[in-house]
């Protein structure tokens, strides 16, 4: 009995082999072409991430020695080749610095603007906002200044000093003083720019709460 049972069950098997075999052997096939697809998909994704940090490395290196034109073209290379990564927003961001350090706030602001802030990470892209922020209020424009600046802030210390400095340019004191309040609030101890908020909470008519004794 249990020799025909094993007989009656190696033919069974044999017959699922027979009807399944293909299948099942085009599964495996698949599943390692999967697999290899997707390590070959990883490798190509590690293989851009470095080409893009070597593109913005050499902008970098081109934006320092003043060579403007070298600069331009790995700026456009990272735009047209490698859009989905940080490193446009990064060039921005740099490009706008360089363009407030020769006197071209308008240019600087603009460069921020043409950054499409959908396809950001929305920290970089508020960071573009606060950039521009503080662009037009040192070119005189804070009432545009606080239309950058976002209710919940990835920055809430750095957004409130800007509101702050808006508020005090439009000669609303009490709520520049409650920006710088909120500022300080939100701002560790240590921070080097502490004791300026503190002077900009002082000339708003605030007094800095007392730090307390290590």
């Amino acid at each position: 009995m249990d020799q025909i049972d094993e007989y009656e069950q190696g033919e069974r098997v044999r017959a699922w082999l027979r009807n399944n075999g293909s299948s099942l052997i085009g599964g495996v096939a698949l599943g390692l072409a999967c697999l290899g697809g997707w390590q070959w998909w990883q490798g190509q994704q590690a293989n851009e991430k470095v080409q893009a940090a070597v593109e913005f490395r050499a902008f970098n290196q081109a934006l320092e020695a003043d060579e403007a034109a070298k600069a331009e073209a790995h700026a456009t290379v990272l735009a047209q080749e490698h859009p989905e990564s940080i490193y446009p927003a990064l060039v921005a961001l740099k490009q706008a610095e360089r363009l407030h350090g020769e006197g071209k706030d308008a240019e600087a602001i603009a460069a921020l603007d043409a950054l499409d802030t959908a396809k950001l990470d929305p920290m970089l892209a508020e960071l573009a906002q606060l950039r521009a922020a503080r662009l037009l209020l040192a070119s005189g424009k804070p009432e545009e200044a606080l239309k950058r600046l976002s209710a919940e802030s990835a920055f809430p210390s750095v957004a409130a000093e800007i509101r702050g400095d808006a508020e005090m340019a439009l000669g609303r004191r009490d709520a520049a003083r409650s920006a710088y309040e909120q500022a300080l609030a939100t701002l560790d101890l240590a921070a080097p720019t502490r004791s300026v908020v503190e002077m900009k909470l002082t000339d708003a008519g605030g007094s800095p709460a007392a730090q307390p004794e290590s």
